[in-house]
């Protein structure tokens, strides 16, 4: 069985936020006096240029408590992340972080080298490029923002540390993983390879910002801002995206990496597997939570000379949307496979290139991209 900490918080008041923080740690068993003289990391979800109330990165104030709370403990707080598409500073700037690492000392990651991360049980992906900064830490903290995701369903603690893949290698990795199954099997495979190497004398722990969450369709501009007013922490990141999931009302079985996750032992997905510690789950339970659209997806690999007509046909597309659209073209830099391309009004896309990432969607400044439905599913009016 596993601990999780489930606590009411309602807004971004510092020291509320560090009282539920220390609260949180102290349930699921987290002595922070283990991090006296330790460099700690700490990695919030920063995916792109935007400010916090738009909710598409993890609060400002969320990130310093967790800093007062490692510098208090007598441990070096080092913040490290890679946005997808934007200069890191950048991102900092829009997010209020700069004036925050500059009054804190907090040290930044410049992800500017990369190791090597092996790991022999992974299904399918054995071998990783992470940021070199990991080597050199005794803890991670985990400060997940709870997102939808138009591709793996939810933003939550396991997709998170996505983010220790340096800036643009992130898009190859769609590129290897290409469909909603293998691109959420591969981010199993890269979690299992920082247990592996974060095991006996070193740790990850997750603390969720759940405060103000998004649903819709998410995690970028095209998402909606959402109260969801909790802070979730825990030692396994699967069991905490679990609650959180469970929390909004939205259905576990569509969260690949949640249920795939568990069958493969990298943590624990049932109400008997995990004690809920704190505030009673059905009192902050949200029953109207707009899930991310489920994609439609079938297994190209089989058919091979239909595979473009069976994509196009059976498979959502992300659309640019004309009025929205300002022709930054951040869309076409951050393409894995090139499939966008200089257009008049929008950017032009090759379907039959277009291999459904949707990193496009969720790097557009201006949620000037939809989704839209396939034919069959449009016939149907689903």
């Amino acid at each position: 069985m596993t601990k999780v900490s489930l606590l009411r918080c309602e807004g971004y008041d510092l020291e509320i936020l560090k009282a539920k923080m220390r609260q949180g740690l102290a349930a699921i068993g987290f002595d922070l006096s283990w991090m006296h003289g330790k460099r700690v990391a700490i990695k919030p979800n920063l995916l792109s240029v935007s400010a916090p109330d738009q909710a598409i990165v993890t609060h400002p104030n969320f990130f310093r408590a967790a800093v007062r709370i490692v510098k208090e403990a007598g441990g070096k707080p080092i913040l490290t992340e890679s946005p997808a598409f934007q200069p890191l500073n950048k991102v900092l700037k829009a997010a209020g972080y700069d004036a925050i690492i500059a009054e804190e000392a907090v040290e930044v990651d410049p992800m500017t080298e990369t190791m090597v991360l092996m790991h022999d049980q992974g299904r399918k992906f054995k071998r990783f490029e992470v940021t070199k900064a990991i080597a050199d830490v005794d803890v991670i903290i985990n400060l997940p923002k709870y997102k939808t995701h138009g591709l793996t369903y939810i933003t939550g603690a396991v997709k998170n540390l996505f983010g220790l893949i340096p800036g643009r290698n992130k898009t190859q990795w769609h590129l290897r993983a290409n469909s909603r199954e293998e691109f959420s099997e591969f981010l199993l495979d890269l979690y299992g390879a920082y247990l592996q190497l974060f095991k006996e004398e070193k740790r990850i722990v997750h603390i969720m910002d759940a405060i103000i969450g998004m649903d819709g369709n998410g995690p970028g501009a095209s998402g909606n801002p959402r109260r969801i007013g909790a802070i979730i922490s825990g030692l396994d990141g699967i069991a905490v995206d679990f609650v959180a999931t469970n929390l909004v009302s939205v259905d576990v079985k569509n969260v690949i990496t949640i249920t795939s996750g568990a069958r493969r032992g990298l943590g624990l997905a049932t109400f008997h597997d995990i004690d809920i510690i704190g505030d009673n789950l059905d009192s902050l339970r949200i029953h109207d939570f707009k899930p991310a659209p489920l994609p439609f997806h079938t297994k190209l690999d089989h058919f091979p000379f239909l595979q473009n007509l069976i994509k196009n046909l059976m498979i959502e597309k992300p659309v640019p949307i004309k009025d929205k659209c300002i022709l930054c073209y951040q869309c076409k830099q951050i393409c894995p496979v090139g499939a966008i391309q200089n257009g008049i009004d929008v950017p032009l896309y090759d379907y039959d290139t277009c291999i459904r990432c949707f990193c496009c969607l969720e790097i557009c400044p201006e949620a000037a991209i939809r989704i839209q439905m396939n034919i069959i599913q449009r016939l149907f009016k689903r």
